[in-house]
């Protein structure tokens, strides 16, 4: 026989609520930041494949170089840094919500 929970009181409740939900806190809103992130790591892999054509056209272009050359040239092209960042426990964003609004401030 499976045992009952426990019951927990509305402040365990409220403090486990405030662990496990999240928020986004990087001045996206939820909905955008979908969009954002795909656009995003297209917009690195565009550039780097731009960079490689580009690289490779100029080589090309000129007398015939040697493979070995063309790799390492290829090789040393960077990608964009981009990296995604996890949404924050709503008591952070709590927190940080609040210190950024000074005390006796109208909101509006």
């Amino acid at each position: 026989m499976a045992r009952p929970k426990r019951l927990r009181t509305p402040q365990e409740k409220k403090a486990l609520s405030l662990d496990h939900d999240c928020r986004n806190v990087v001045a996206e809103s939820q909905w955008g930041a979908r969009d954002a992130i795909a656009k995003r790591k297209q917009w690195v892999n565009q550039s780097y494949r731009k960079a490689v054509r580009q690289m490779l056209s100029a080589l090309s272009g000129a007398a015939p170089a040697e493979a070995e050359a063309v790799e390492s040239t290829v090789a040393a092209t960077q990608r964009h840094r981009w990296r995604k960042f996890p949404d924050v426990p709503l008591r952070e964003a709590l927190r940080l919500r609040r210190s950024r609004i000074p005390r006796g401030a109208v909101r509006t």
